[in-house]
């Protein structure tokens, strides 16, 4: 099989997941219940073929593509074993006990080494690489509050949704992305040699996990609590600031886009439009994501057509959902999306292509009843921390419009004879 064959799979699976959303707003479940399956044995496939490219470059000296491809899909699969053999620890009421008796404890990792009441934590840890994480951070929290940490993530708004998140165990590493346009198959004369007219070109993004932490004071008595009680406190504390910190990160990237659209005043859904066509290739335009703030969200809820109906129209299968256009607009507090002097953004793009959040995956927790104020108010620090970064693919996936301070105020005048049919983009 040809690289390019590969890809076609993997373009054909991805428009199978795309049909099985529509099955689903459509309720159909049967349907939807026999594209899974195909699904599922399309991924039988392409993970065949993905070995088997590799193993094409495993010693193929002369073809760099190869090479990478093949260095490539080790490293993955080496961090998918080693996840899945934490993520089987930490699943375990064994691990939990032992992480809530040495947060009690007030015990350190290397302090944990070699005691088998806590062989479940060092063991978690051994997997991940060893001392060199744990001597500086914790011990992996249990899938269960993993659990609680996502309940979390879906009561505020988590920008990772939108994008490319990938769960490593190394601490840095790269990823091959290719580059340039495709071109058509070239005309082949009959019984003529068929050539390498389109070869992919590869750059290397590279990535490495930065560290992020904070502390939390806790009660003894709050410490002595439950298992499952504990667990619930710290994720309560550490759940929304562990959001917060990943969209500090992909905030950042959005910041960083260097293409900016000006929406005037009284028109700013049609030139919204037409920048998504023009600034955007049709694939990302298609899958695009419109992200703004408070401010810029009641603006477009102004947005209406020449017949006084808006813009903004919900989702059927989830009204809670609006899109304008077809495409989802979502939207955060102020404080998180800020606006400029006078400007209000809303980032316009396939975010998953733009962007990858690399996370280590799991928290770390340790705690200790000496040092700061834990000594003499007869209470214990908590400190947990956790590894990520986030890494622009594809700038050209994403672009920024730009409500300027003439058109904000205007409510519905705003947009009025904005659309250009009779009625509402869906």
């Amino acid at each position: 099989m040809t690289y390019q064959e590969f890809l076609e799979l993997k373009s054909n699976r991805a428009a199978k997941l795309k049909e099985g959303n529509d099955l689903l707003a459509k309720k159909d479940f049967e349907a939807h219940k026999n594209l899974m399956a195909e699904v599922s044995k399309m991924n039988v496939e392409i993970d065949a073929a993905e070995a088997q490219l590799a193993e094409e470059g495993r010693f193929d000296e002369k073809d760099g593509k190869m090479k990478g491809l093949h260095a490539n899909f080790l490293a993955q699969q080496e961090e998918k074993a080693k996840g899945k053999a934490v993520d089987d620890i930490r699943r375990t009421n064994e691990y939990a006990t032992a992480f809530a008796k040495a947060l009690r404890g007030g015990v350190k990792v290397r302090q944990a080494w070699g005691v088998e009441e806590f062989a479940p934590l060092t063991k978690a840890l051994t997997e991940t690489g060893g001392t060199p994480e744990g001597s500086d951070g914790g011990f992996l929290v249990p899938a269960e509050f993993d659990n609680m940490i996502h309940e979390y993530e879906k009561e505020y708004l988590d920008l990772s949704r939108f994008f490319t998140v990938e769960p490593v165990r190394a601490l840095s590493g790269w990823r091959a992305i290719e580059q340039g346009k495709r071109k058509p198959m070239p005309k082949i004369l009959e019984m003529g040699t068929i050539g390498k007219d389109d070869q992919p070109k590869f750059d290397k993004v590279t990535y490495t996990v930065e560290k992020y932490g904070d502390r939390l004071p806790v009660s003894t008595e709050l410490l002595e609590d439950n298992t499952a009680g504990l667990l619930r406190y710290l994720a309560g504390w550490f759940g929304p600031k562990y959001v917060l910190t990943k969209n500090t990160l992909l905030l950042a990237l959005l910041k960083k886009l260097e293409t900016e659209v000006a929406l005037p005043a009284g028109g700013e859904a049609k030139a919204l439009r037409k920048a998504m066509i023009q600034k955007l290739n049709t694939a990302h335009s298609m899958g695009a994501v419109l992200l703004t703030n408070q401010d810029g969200y009641a603006e477009m809820d102004g947005w209406e057509d020449k017949n006084g109906r808006s813009l903004l129209v919900p989702n059927p299968a989830d009204p809670s959902v609006y899109r304008l256009n077809g495409r989802q607009v979502a939207y955060g507090d102020n404080d998180l999306i800020p606006g400029e002097t006078g400007k209000t953004p809303i980032y316009v793009g396939k975010f998953q292509a733009l962007g990858t959040l690399f996370i280590r995956k799991g928290l770390e927790m340790a705690a200790t009843d000496i040092g700061g104020d834990a000594w003499a108010t007869d209470s214990y620090e908590l400190r947990g921390l956790c590894r990520m970064t986030a890494v622009t693919m594809d700038k050209t996936a994403a672009f920024k419009a730009v409500i300027g301070s003439s058109s904000n105020g205007g409510g519905n005048s705003a947009g009025t004879g904005d659309n250009s049919d009779d009625s509402p983009a869906g």
